[in-house]
């Protein structure tokens, strides 16, 4: 309820209090394939540090274009999952194939205490337990998912949760992406005609 002479959105505005600037902290990337060196560019972009772990990877190289038309090469710096990446990032973010689980409760135990964590790889790969856990006791500051252990009926605990932010499995549900995906089709058939 607002105070006096006070509107909704003052109201609304001082709830939510003060926010986290992305410039200067470190996102770490689990899977640095093309959805991985995709998220990099935009972090990169944002000023943050990236930090990366692949075990399939070696080559932490991305390439960022500007809207002038020019690029610029750099390069994440590779690292072990968890004592080096999960400790130190401020933002992690899962990308990798499969459904096998790779951060439980002993894992998350190993992210920076305050950091995020979004999972936008598949269900499963995030022990969603452990994941309330740490966001119910503090460890965690929040985290974000697209995709959930029981899609399309996740648990009650992760709806009601004020620490997550839920999307229902539509990362690539825009225009331009349907777009990009029919004209990437396209050109693999005909290479392979």
């Amino acid at each position: 309820m607002p105070l006096e002479g006070e509107s909704a959105f003052d109201g609304l505005k001082k709830a939510y209090g003060k926010g986290l600037e992305l410039r200067g902290k470190t996102l770490g990337i689990i899977g640095f394939g093309r959805i991985g060196r995709a998220v990099a560019r935009q972090g990169y972009g944002l000023g943050m540090k990236v930090v990366a772990h692949d075990p399939f990877v070696t080559d932490g190289s991305f390439e960022v274009a500007f809207a002038d038309g020019q690029t610029l090469r750099t390069s994440a710096t590779m690292l072990s999952i968890g004592s080096e990446l999960l400790a130190s990032a401020d933002a992690v973010s899962v990308h990798i194939a499969g459904k096998a689980e790779v951060l439980g409760a002993a894992e998350i135990a190993q992210m920076k205490k305050g950091a995020f964590l979004v999972n936008a790889a598949r269900g499963g790969v995030v022990n969603e337990e452990a994941l309330l856990n740490a966001l119910d006791h503090g460890h965690l500051a929040g985290a974000a998912l697209d995709v959930f252990t029981n899609e399309p009926t996740p648990h009650v605990n992760l709806l009601m949760h004020d620490k997550l932010s839920l999307t229902p499995h539509i990362g690539a549900a825009t225009e331009e992406a349907q777009d990009r995906i029919s004209a990437e089709l396209a050109d693999t058939i005909i290479a392979n005609a």
